[in-house]
């Protein structure tokens, strides 16, 4: 035997007689589990687990941590590993998947392995992702040859949260007095990972419950801030006061945005440098050092940097920055920002802050809208109040919500009942029709406006406490909702009993100055119309005589008209206006007044467009004719020489059109003209009384369209226009027929 082999004999019997009893061994790991578990920190346990390893075990000189992160290995802990710096952070970085590497085959199998090569880490590099190549080829490079590798699945249970890799250097070269690592004490070493697993997974849920508690804690102070919170200024103050306290070393800004300006503004500080309020008093959101988190709200933590501003916080020793945004909804009510040293990441937890943010910019956002609402309800009121009518508002269910001044004055009241039901208000006001009549629920103001009516001048009589009677004028309208939705309805009236009476002192003049005229009047278009006849029967008559008795006849045919319409009406409102009915062919009738109004038509053309030659209505024809009269020389009046007129009938089972629906047979007498049309804003009011279309050539009372709507509605019909400006204009109205067999085609 050569000196050489006696030698490494005799090393290989010392280390077998120094090397400890299993029994003491694992007395030592016990020990190290038992002082694993007391550690409920779990960053500070995986620190301190492998220093200690090596410390229980001079057969491990290093080891890697590697925890599992959604099916990921990272390395949490790094020990021992005569690695260079930018070994060390490339290791640091690699990100394990299962199946790759040693650890990684671990994760997948679940079993330990122990590896004894000579190649060091040379094999498993060749297995590694391009991501992982670089590290692993490191570890080949500045680790010994000669390595053994204990490979402990850390498992609880049915899972593996991670891999332990317990590294034994070249033994004769580092501790020639200490033996490698061995396969039999993979038993051993699989027990402690198996304790090391559960120590770690209970420091983490320690943890949790920790930060659990925490928030609840922060949110109950948060909570009890914003309840507290006497306006927006004390809220932000208290918010911010809680926030700091539960960061140890931080110094914090509120920022509040103001999104018309654009523009960030200091609400609350605390702890911040000297200078720093200054700096922060008003930021454009452009040039602030969190414009993103304003833009894109999310949170962003960061090292301070000189371009973004940030240089003040620098010089004093400050190193980090954490931006939260403070988020009502999906919208930023502002900025959270801490500045505190590099452990502000690790206590600044984004998991612990976000909540406590959303929960302070809701809470900002309803100190705004709350501030906005009570300025614009402030606001409303002192346009309320200082209108001179009475103005009252209602909900959805017609309860009394709003009222003025003027509306208690005008309706003699000393309150009004807030919250009445729609039933009951007509006899709380005493309203009743024009006619002294009771109302009904469906002729109520407010009921009309909850319908989706806009009305204007709807006259009722108010009758006060001591029995005098007001004459009022209401418009309504109904409060839309975003959606579209009757949410509640506005009513304004005012006093309108004087001018009732003048109007109806006026009316009653016209009356009596009509009925005076139409006498005189009669006899003059009688002694006008002789006179005409007699010189259009003369041999040797004069044109300009004939042109002025022929224009002499028309003017006093229109007063007389005038005259007529102004008797009509007085008979209207005096309900004295009855009708004659009987059974009349209306094509006859249609064909006697185009007769009539051919003389006053010119070179007009007056065209009857009727598929039935009788058709037989029950009517008054009398006013009937009245109607056509005025319809036929309206578009007489207004249109063009050498133009078309037409009047068309038809009998139609169905609805005349969209707007006038019918239930039963009607006929539909419809005047075309081809004149220049009439405005839209001017369609609405033609069948009002004493209402003239703005046109150069306007003469009359406007009473003919108004007339022409009460005779029909009195026949039971309905009367409408249909117009474009530059095509022309219909005026239609329908009649009812009492069955199918009033016309026929023979």
């Amino acid at each position: 035997m050569t000196e050489h082999q006696q030698t490494s004999q005799q090393d290989r019997v010392r280390r077998v007689r120094r090397r400890p009893s299993t029994s003491a061994q694992l007395l030592r790991l016990l020990k190290l589990s038992a002082h694993l578990v007391s550690i409920l920190d779990p960053h500070e346990m995986i620190a301190a687990l492998i220093p200690s390893l090596v410390a229980a075990m001079p057969s491990v000189q290093a080891g890697m941590l590697w925890l599992d992160q959604q099916r990921r290995l990272s390395p949490r802990a790094l020990f021992g590993l005569p690695l260079t710096p930018a070994a060390l952070q490339n290791l640091s970085a690699c990100q394990l998947r299962p199946g790759e590497g040693l650890a990684g085959r671990a994760l997948l199998t679940g079993e330990p392995q122990l590896v004894e090569t000579v190649d060091g880490y040379r094999a498993t590099a060749a297995l590694m992702s391009s991501t992982n190549e670089i590290a692993f080829q490191q570890l080949h490079d500045q680790l010994p040859t000669q390595l053994t590798v204990a490979i402990l699945p850390l498992r609880v249970g049915g899972e593996t949260i991670g891999v332990l890799e317990l590294i034994s250097l070249d033994s004769r070269e580092l501790n020639p007095s200490w033996p490698p690592l061995a396969r039999r004490d993979l038993p051993m070493l699989q027990a402690f990972a198996d304790l090391t697993a559960q120590a770690i997974t209970n420091a983490q849920l320690h943890l949790a419950a920790q930060r659990s508690a925490t928030r609840l804690k922060a949110f109950d102070a948060v909570v009890t801030a914003i309840s507290t919170a006497t306006d927006l200024n004390d809220l932000v103050q208290s918010v911010l006061s809680v926030v700091i306290d539960l960061i140890p070393g931080a110094s914090g800004a509120l920022l509040l945005l103001e999104p018309l300006y654009d523009q960030l503004t200091l609400a609350a500080h605390r702890n911040l440098p000297l200078g720093a309020p200054e700096l922060l008093a008003t930021l454009p959101v452009s040039r602030s050092p969190c414009a993103e988190v304003v833009h894109y709200g999310q949170p962003v933590q960061r090292p301070l940097l000189e371009e973004r501003g940030e240089g003040l916080f620098i010089t004093t020793g400050l190193t980090h920055a954490t931006y939260m945004p403070l988020l009502a909804g999906g919208t930023v009510a502002g900025v959270l920002a801490l500045y505190g040293q590099s452990d502000l990441t690790l206590h600044a937890d984004r998991d612990l802050l976000m909540p406590i943010c959303n929960q302070v910019g809701f809470a900002i956002a309803n100190v705004r809208l709350y501030a906005d609402t009570t300025s614009e309800r402030r606001k409303l009121n002192t346009v309320v109040t200082s209108i001179a009518e009475g103005v009252l508002l209602c909900d959805a269910h017609g309860r009394l919500t709003l009222a003025n001044e003027a509306a208690l004055r005008l309706l003699r009241l000393e309150s009004l009942p807030f919250e009445q039901p729609l039933g009951e208000m007509s006899d709380f006001y005493r309203m009743r029709d024009l006619e002294g009549g009771p109302l009904s629920l469906e002729q109520l103001p407010f009921t009309r406006a909850l319908t989706g009516e806009l009305f204007q001048d709807y006259r009722l009589i108010v009758r006060g406490a001591s029995g005098d009677e007001t004459v009022m004028s209401f418009s309504g309208a109904p409060a839309h909702a975003d959606d579209g939705t009757i949410e509640g309805a506005v009513v304004v009236f005012r006093d309108i009993t004087a001018s009732q009476k003048l109007e109806r002192a006026k009316d009653e003049f016209l009356a009596v100055a009509a009925h005076e005229l139409r006498s005189p009047l009669a006899a003059v278009r009688s002694y006008a119309d002789l006179l005409l006849r007699r010189e259009q029967q003369r041999d040797e008559s004069d044109p300009r005589d004939l042109q002025g008795l022929t224009i002499l006849t028309q003017q006093v045919s229109h007063m007389l008209r005038m005259v007529d319409n102004l008797l009509d009406l007085s008979r209207l409102d005096a309900g004295q206006l009855d009708l004659q009915m009987q059974r009349v062919n209306l094509v006859s009738l249609v064909h006697q007044v185009l007769d009539q109004q051919r003389p006053a038509a010119g070179s007009r053309t007056l065209t009857l467009d009727s598929a039935e030659e009788r058709l037989i209505v029950t009517c008054d024809p009398l006013r009937i004719r009245q109607v056509l009269t005025n319809l036929i020389s309206n578009a007489i009046k207004y249109t063009a020489p050498e133009s078309s007129i037409t009047v068309r009938l038809h009998c139609s089972t169905e609805a005349p059109s969209e707007t006038h629906p019918s239930t039963h047979p009607v006929v539909v007498i419809s005047v075309h003209d081809e004149g220049a049309g009439i405005p839209p804003a001017q369609q609405a009011r033609l069948f009002q009384r004493y209402y003239r279309a703005r046109v150069r050539r306007a003469e009359g009372l406007g009473l003919g369209l108004y007339l022409s709507r009460q005779f029909v509605q009195m026949h039971g019909g309905t009367i409408w226009v249909e117009s474009v400006e530059g095509v022309g204009s219909t005026f239609a109205f329908s009649l009812p027929l009492e069955d199918e067999g009033s016309y026929d085609t023979g």
